[in-house]
């Protein structure tokens, strides 16, 4: 695997831009990540760019996997309401 570059992770936003349905907006982001490491921040990035709820609790998780820089992850769970944040780090075992 390697590190996303900007250029790959502005395509990879755009693409989940361009999907409607939360299923398919999460499997992009699998497939990607089958691909791609990313940091925290780009882990952000793409949680925004999420609608809500699942597609974006489901982001999170599965991207902390690919993610060198777990000790930065908080900024990506602060994305989230309480309720989401506790479901995260327990579903993370952080």
């Amino acid at each position: 695997m390697e590190i996303v570059t900007e250029k790959d992770l502005k395509n990879i936003e755009e693409q989940l831009k361009s999907v409607i349905r939360d299923q398919d907006r999460f499997r992009l982001i699998k497939a990607n990540s089958s691909s791609f490491i990313f940091s925290s921040e780009q882990v952000k990035r793409l949680v925004k760019v999420q609608h809500y709820g699942d597609s974006k609790i489901k982001t999170a998780i599965i991207l902390y996997a690919h993610c060198p820089d777990k000790q930065n992850y908080q900024i990506v769970i602060d994305e989230f309401y309480d309720d989401e944040k506790k479901q995260i780090k327990k579903e993370l075992g952080i």
